[in-house]
């Protein structure tokens, strides 16, 4: 910090716009050289600007005027106009605040004001302001810089990895970033619906930066306390961390936007044979860890080929659209219907709620949701298909169940699909359990 009072001539004078004497003894005890005049309101101190720098004026020119700021009076953005009017170029006009007044000021600021500073200010800082040392003299000598540090940076670069990953997560380390960066107790950032903090929840926050999608505010970061007060190039450092967090969201987006398509089957909507099987393998993880049960489902369009040589691929593009949204509405929520490919689909069952026991059985649950199903199935009529008559489209399916039929996601899609082939040899319109025997053809 600097701690050498600065050079000021003698005949120099500071205007102090203040309702309170809070700042007149820190600046008299700094400036001790400069006169110091205080008016309590900034129309005493136009006019004491317009008296002060008169050609005709012994008294000295105005240095500087500095301004302290106790509320977010809408009026004072046109009064600022008027005292830089008042105060010509030559002098310097400073505005003080609260920390929690710095959004308002700093909106108000370009109307007339040269800088800003929070409360309490240090002498460094105050010096820069009125001109005595240049800033980059102020960023030397300041006893904290804000500037990125390298474990920043490191921050930065673990969260830039986690983008599109995990969006929760993505937003924990934004937050313990700010954290670090503002050197604060905690931060609290809300974004898109989602919140995080780092450190605890911010209740009180002593500076919040909003983020934004353009002009819409999506959130906000709020900053709660720390040791030291905060100077404006953390309120500067701040913004960016917005303006950073506004960009990182739009990644993440666009990310899941990408992995969506990635993972989606276009013409059913449904999800792709290549998300099966990560969620397979997914579940067959904690499958093993926390004792459930996963069954797989594998079935086909009797006789699809027909439908689209008498009908066209649009009729077929019907049916399979219908037929995935048919299945998925008979499911519980969190089992998954996907389109494996062609007509066929499959579709992941699994135990969300228990672990299995000791004479458990392959679930009862998929063969219930098959029977809600082909009840549906037997009644329903294609649009697409001319003279159809309903009941006339079937199913073949087969089941295999970890950790009875298989140990891995690729042996338990190829035991379900030895069942279904062999429920098409059976005669088709049925579906059958890995290892169960060949039944009569089914009259459903």
């Amino acid at each position: 910090m600097i701690s050498s009072t600065p050079n000021i001539l003698e005949r120099d004078r500071l205007l102090l716009i203040s309702s309170t004497d809070e700042l007149a003894g820190i600046l008299k005890e700094r400036y001790q050289n400069c006169t110091l005049v205080k008016t309590s309101s900034l129309l005493e101190g136009i006019d004491e600007l317009a008296h002060g720098n008169s050609s005709d004026s012994d008294r000295g020119s105005i240095r500087a005027v500095v301004v302290h700021v106790t509320d977010d009076d809408p009026q004072l953005q046109p009064a600022l106009r008027g005292l830089r009017e008042a105060a010509g170029e030559q002098t310097k006009v400073i505005l003080c605040c609260a920390v929690e007044l710095e959004p308002h000021v700093r909106s108000i600021a370009p109307s007339g004001a040269d800088d800003y500073l929070l409360l309490p200010f240090d002498d460094a800082e105050f010096d820069a302001a009125l001109g005595f040392v240049s800033r980059s003299e102020l960023t030397k000598n300041a006893c904290q810089p804000a500037t990125a540090s390298m474990e920043e940076l490191a921050a930065l670069s673990d969260l830039l990895a986690q983008i599109g990953q995990d969006d929760f997560s993505s937003l924990a380390k934004m937050a313990d970033l700010v954290r670090l960066a503002m050197q604060s107790e905690s931060v609290t950032i809300v974004a898109d619906g989602s919140t995080a903090s780092s450190g605890g929840t911010v209740a009180d926050p002593v500076l919040v930066e909003q983020i934004k999608r353009g002009t819409k505010t999506i959130g906000q970061i709020s900053v709660g306390p720390r040791r030291l007060p905060y100077r404006p190039a953390d309120i500067e450092k701040l913004s960016h961390y917005g303006r950073l967090a506004s960009h990182l969201l739009d990644a993440a987006a666009t990310h899941r936007s990408w992995r969506k398509e990635a993972l989606t089957d276009e013409l059913s909507g449904l999800y792709n044979r290549r998300y099966a099987m990560r969620l397979l393998n997914d579940l067959l993880t904690r499958a093993r860890r926390e004792r459930f049960r996963v069954t797989v489902l594998l079935f086909d369009i009797d006789n699809f080929k027909s439908y689209n040589d008498a009908y066209g691929h649009a009729a077929g593009d019907e049916i399979i659209r219908c037929i995935g949204k048919m299945f998925q509405s008979h499911c519980r929520d969190h089992d998954i219907v996907t389109r494996y490919g062609g007509d066929e689909f499959c579709v992941i069952f699994w135990d969300a709620d228990q672990p299995r026991v000791a004479g458990s059985t392959h679930p009862l649950d998929a063969m219930s949701v098959l029977e809600r199903f082909k009840k549906d199935l037997l009644g329903w009529q294609c649009e697409s298909l001319v003279n159809h008559a309903a009941g006339s489209i079937t199913i073949s399916g087969g089941l295999a169940s970890f950790p009875w039929d298989a140990s891995t996601s690729e042996e338990l899609v190829a035991q379900a699909d030895e069942a279904l082939l062999r429920a098409k040899s059976a005669g088709k319109n049925r579906v059958l359990v890995f290892g169960e025997h060949t039944d009569a053809p089914s009259k459903s």
